[in-house]
């Protein structure tokens, strides 16, 4: 197998698991989000990770880290396990434009999830 058929197979398998993974652990994590004052949608091609975008969509919507940890703790509940990796020090997210907050949920050495969090205004940084 050339090298060009071996690296389309794997993005071909790495999207396929990407897609059913995300069919096992979308619901919980809406489900959780959904009780924080979030939205979530799916954002990306499924490519090489899980895009996810969550935007406060209630006026007493939590902090973009409790739903952070929450969306850890739902996909934990259906993985076994899930990190939140650190991005500037203690903090557990990157900022983004407009306020965004990025966060990464690693589950297994090759999947994670990248979930960008668009907090109440005045949330504080």
């Amino acid at each position: 197998m050339s090298d060009k058929h071996r690296n389309r197979a794997i993005r071909e398998a790495t999207r396929a698991y990407c897609e059913r993974l995300l069919l096992d652990i979308l619901p919980p994590i809406r489900e959780v989000a959904h009780d924080l004052g979030y939205a979530v949608a799916v954002h990306g091609s499924l490519a090489n990770d899980i895009d996810l975008v969550a935007v406060a969509w209630v006026d007493h919507a939590r902090d973009p880290d409790e739903l952070a940890r929450a969306v850890r703790g739902a996909v934990s509940g259906v993985v076994g396990r899930c990190n939140i990796m650190s991005k500037q020090g203690e903090k557990l997210y990157g900022e983004k434009p407009h306020g965004r907050r990025a966060y990464t949920l690693m589950m297994h050495p090759l999947s994670y999830i990248d979930l960008s969090v668009i907090g109440p205004v005045g949330a504080s940084a």
